[in-house]
């Protein structure tokens, strides 16, 4: 009996693993129709991206700009390049994506992801996109937002993903570096508040001897 036990545990826990791999956000529009629609999965451990596949519109002009961001190399390629987090356990990851297809177009997104006062993610993405292809080429940016929910991950894609150890081709595996709710992406500090911090824990550091040879 408790040989029958153990066996159910087990399969009861593999199961949970299986299907724990992955987590998928999902992009919704906002209220004017714009911004973000489709999803992209991360790994439930390390936050990593493994897969996206999602539109961009933005209804800049008459025609609108309408764009597709999905995992490609090749001729062109559509790549990640960047990661970061304002979530430590639980929560979407920010990312670059960079889309180049030589004298056709280059794309540069940017996404980033905060809750809002109702506990839901609100996305921000960011744009600059060049047109070479059009006569005259087309120049565009902007910045749209809208909301990101969590959605289920297609049991077939999960196992193509754990076929490619984890990751679409042309996803490069970029593990989030965690970043505080007021750092600035890519900030580096200033040099007087570094020499600032480096005196102030000099000065610790003296205060603790000083306590330490008077005891």
């Amino acid at each position: 009996m408790i040989k029958k036990l153990f066996a159910l545990a087990a399969t009861a826990l593999f199961s949970l693993n299986a299907s724990a791999g992955y987590v998928q956000y999902d992009f919704h529009t906002g209220s004017d129709g714009a911004g973000l629609s489709g999803y992209f999965i991360q790994h439930d451990t390390d936050q990593s991206i493994a897969y996206f596949d999602f539109w961009l519109f933005d209804p800049v002009d008459d025609y609108g700009y309408g764009q597709q961001f999905y995992p490609l190399g090749g001729e062109g390629e559509v790549l990640l390049t960047g990661a970061t987090t304002h979530f430590l356990n639980d929560g979407p990851t920010n990312f670059t994506i960079a889309d180049y297809f030589g004298a056709d177009h280059f794309t540069n997104l940017s996404v980033s992801f905060a809750r809002n006062a109702q506990g839901n993610f609100v996305y921000t993405a960011r744009y600059d996109a060049d047109l070479f292809e059009q006569h005259p080429p087309m120049f565009y940016s902007g910045t749209l937002t809208g909301i990101a929910t969590r959605g289920s991950v297609d049991p077939g894609l999960a196992q193509y993903l754990d076929s490619m150890d984890g990751y679409e081709y042309g996803v490069p595996r970029i593990v989030p570096r965690y970043i505080g709710p007021n750092e600035v992406p890519g900030q580096v500090p200033e040099p007087a508040s570094i020499a600032l911090l480096a005196l102030g824990a000099a000065g610790m550091v003296g205060a603790a001897r000083r306590r330490n040879c008077a005891g």
